[in-house]
């Protein structure tokens, strides 16, 4: 706003310059004419008078807005400042919730790996001979040696799925070991980074008072 009115302003200036250089040139080509010499020597007085006004009002008006310019920029490098801020934080936010999300998702698998590894040797126990005949005891049936050959194949079923089960599990946990152990890696990259240039954004916005 300031700019405009001094550009505006120029023009102004040049013609009251270019009047007064006029006029004096107007006086010395008539020497002999007094009355035309007062007149101009009025004329010239009252366009010093009007470039005196207009500095000062100039001056006046860079008093006042020059203030607000500056503190307007000062606000807009804090808008700056803070929104840098901001977006730091969010990719530093990010990177941690996702190491997080990783974490519980890798504690997961190693419960369901615990979980299978706790049913296969169960499923063995079961497989003793000893147990088979337990566990068949209580039907008091002739038929003992078909129904130990049918336990047996029950059980050596159930192991082969649960070890297909602890084997997916296993090479998904491994993966997800190395992806945790990334996630941690750039979590504390991005701190390293961020951080020390988040302190120096903040301490330009509320700098420490002494």
């Amino acid at each position: 706003m300031i700019r405009r009115f001094i550009n505006a302003s120029i023009p102004v200036c040049v013609l009251i310059i270019t009047a007064t250089v006029a006029v004096g040139q107007t006086a010395a080509a008539n020497p002999g004419n007094e009355n035309a010499s007062d007149r101009i020597a009025t004329q010239v007085g009252l366009l010093r008078q009007s470039v005196r006004s207009l500095d000062s009002t100039l001056g006046d008006i860079a008093d006042k807005f020059l203030p607000l310019f500056t503190k307007a920029k000062e606000a807009e490098a804090a808008m700056e400042n803070e929104s840098r801020i901001s977006s730091r934080l969010t990719l530093l936010t990010q990177a941690e919730q996702r190491a997080e999300i990783l974490r519980r998702q890798l504690l997961e698998l190693i419960e369901k790996e615990t979980a299978y590894r706790s049913r296969i040797t169960q499923i063995d126990e079961d497989l003793r001979p000893d147990s088979i005949e337990r566990s068949l005891s209580a039907y008091g049936t002739t038929r003992t040696a078909e129904l130990r050959d049918q336990r047996r194949r029950i059980l050596e079923n159930d192991r082969r799925g649960y070890d297909n089960l602890l084997n997916v599990a296993t090479q998904s946990r491994i993966r997800l070991e190395e992806d945790v152990r990334q996630a941690d890696l750039l979590v504390t990259r991005l701190r390293e980074r961020l951080l020390p240039t988040i302190d120096r954004a903040i301490e330009k916005i509320a700098p420490d008072k002494p």
